[in-house]
């Protein structure tokens, strides 16, 4: 007996020898394992078990991101003393890895950033650009008429030059605490040992025909042969290693040199070259603000981006329109009739005036302007007519959004894409390769023979729809941020949400998970039938699978809230 508790006592010391040997010459690896298994779900975690994450309440800080993964780690950089700004570049790699169906670092994005100690507003787009020797006539067949969607979408030709990472590279240097390669190295670590995929990157496989035709031996197909196996994406840990010593390498060294390789050997080959690359700069600027009539400012990107031009231009309508009920009334449920034409007659102007400014004028000053809005949308009215749209996928297609909150209540709102669902299906270095300039018209002229505003050129970007915006009430202080995915519906799924919370006294939770609407070219797609029912004209009942991520302060703390409809999680303190 005495011997057993002799040799127990030995053993014990021995083992604590050993461990306290392993955490003074291996510290790094010691919280590699702490920080890990944070991130890291259950073999069987289902997205039924993630409910519990999509809503919540929170007081010191608060994240809402497309995937628990990219949440639970903008959650670690916060809680380590990170801005906003450094979460936001280790969400965006994580998205990169577990959704890469939606946005990557071969995409674009347009962030929002509120600096609470300046009480700025800060807009940074990193849209992709079209290559210098891109020809105008590129989505047109040889008779001239515009090619198919997917005929477009599928190879280089639809490959634009990736922004998002340097538009994060920036607002990191601008707005970071934290050092680059410290937000990153997390990604690193749990890229390197591996995830279990999302339902929704499982059934975007399973449902994906081009990839697999381009590549037959994908290591993407064991996600769908071994859905609940680890999946191991060693190319893309490489890239982030690569990165993370030096932004930089993306644009000017062999990621370079292979984005151009893959983009111009592949079937309908593109014309992008290494000076598009090196040559590539995002863009820092002001938000673009606008105050409606009940005092509420709404921020977000300027153009390429429609997104908040289109929303305040759908709010200005609203207010004219519904002025005798927003008068009388605290809360009311505007006539869906009266929206619908109000989102159809948008998008329309969006149509026709709106594209990249560098390239095209736009009087910002008379779209902002109620008398001409108000004027036109009177004639837009009796004019209107259903007209073809040829693919439903041109507007309900991939893109992420998330937003945050950090401790010093400095605001980011982001909103990334490659476009439809894994982009041009290009893959190269781990990442897949957007199809963006497919956002250009493929029309040079229209029907009446006038030039587009949004025709392809050299150099210029297309016009987008996300909306990243913020929000603040009348006495200037933050009140709410708020974005989608999905496409040109975006416009839709915000100005729904705005709606609800901001003239309908909902909560958040109603705001994302109330049925989405959409009109457009006098076509409407609804998810609700009970609601179709209701409606003057019938609409094509159908998903639309918003993505909505709220964040909405009340009084001393931040309601947040994730759209069921995709696998986004609500994380904070």
């Amino acid at each position: 007996m005495k011997f057993v508790i002799i040799y127990t006592l030995i053993m014990k010391k021995k083992i604590i020898f050993f461990l306290l040997i392993y955490y003074l010459f291996f510290p790094g690896l010691a919280y590699s394992k702490d920080i890990n298994p944070t991130i890291q779900p259950e073999p069987s975690s289902e997205k039924e078990k993630l409910n519990k994450y999509k809503f919540g309440k929170f007081k010191n800080f608060v994240i809402v991101t497309a995937n628990d993964y990219a949440t639970r780690v903008g959650y670690q950089i916060i809680k380590k003393g990170g801005t906003a700004a450094d979460a936001a570049v280790a969400i965006q790699m994580m998205l990169g890895l577990v959704e890469p169906q939606s946005s990557g670092l071969g995409g674009g994005t347009f962030i929002t950033y509120y600096d609470q100690k300046t009480k700025r507003k800060h807009s940074f787009e990193g849209r992709e650009k079209a290559p210098q020797k891109l020809k105008n006539d590129i989505f047109l067949n040889d008779d001239g008429r515009p090619k198919k969607f997917f005929d477009a979408v599928i190879g280089g030709s639809s490959v634009g030059v990736p922004g998002t990472l340097d538009a994060l590279y920036k607002v990191h240097q601008k707005f970071g605490k934290l050092s680059w390669k410290e937000v990153i190295e997390p990604v690193i670590r749990f890229s390197e040992e591996g995830f279990i995929p999302s339902n929704r990157l499982i059934n975007a496989l399973k449902k994906e025909k081009y990839l697999f035709e381009i590549y037959p031996e994908s290591n993407f197909k064991k996600i769908v042969e071994e859905p609940k196996k680890k999946f191991f994406n060693r190319e893309y840990t490489s890239t982030l290693k690569k990165l993370s010593e030096n932004y930089k390498s993306f644009y000017n060294t062999k990621i370079a040199e292979d984005i151009v390789k893959i983009t111009n050997q592949s079937n309908s080959p593109g014309v992008l070259n290494l000076n598009d690359m090196k040559n590539y700069k995002s863009i820092h600027e002001k938000a673009l603000c606008h105050k409606l009539t009940n005092n509420y400012e709404v921020c977000g990107p300027n153009l390429p981006s429609s997104g908040t031009i289109c929303v305040v231009q759908s709010l200005i309508l609203f207010e004219q329109i519904f002025a005798e009920q927003i008068k009388s009334n605290s809360s009311f449920s505007p006539d869906l009739n009266k929206v619908l034409e109000i989102l159809d007659f948008v998008y329309f102007l969006r149509d026709r005036y709106l594209g990249d400014p560098n390239y095209v004028y736009i009087n910002k000053q008379r779209l902002f302007d109620k008398d001409f809005l108000f004027k036109n949308f009177k004639s837009f009215k009796k004019d209107s007519k259903v007209s073809s749209i040829q693919n439903i996928d041109e507007i309900l297609n991939s893109t992420s959004h998330f937003s945050i909150v950090d401790k010093s209540q400095n605001v980011l709102s982001a909103t990334s894409s490659i476009e439809s669902s894994f982009g041009s299906r290009l893959l190269t270095n781990g990442f897949f390769l957007n199809n963006q300039l497919t956002d250009f018209s493929f029309k040079i002229r229209d029907d009446e023979g006038n030039l587009i505003k949004n025709r392809p050129a050299a150099g210029k970007r297309p016009l987008s729809s996300m909306s990243p915006l913020i929000i603040f009430d009348e006495n200037e202080n933050f009140l709410m941020t708020l974005g989608s995915p999905g496409g040109k519906a975006i416009i839709s799924y915000v100005f729904k949400s705005l709606i609800s919370i901001l003239y309908s006294n909902s909560n958040i939770k109603e705001a994302i998970e109330d049925p989405n609407y959409i009109k457009i070219r006098g076509k409407i797609y609804i998810e609700d039938e009970k609601l179709n029912n209701k409606l003057a004209i019938k609409g094509v009942k159908r998903n639309l699978t918003s993505g909505l991520g709220i964040i909405f302060k009340e009084k001393e703390r931040y309601l947040a809230g994730a759209d069921s409809r995709r696998d986004g999680t609500v994380r904070g303190n």
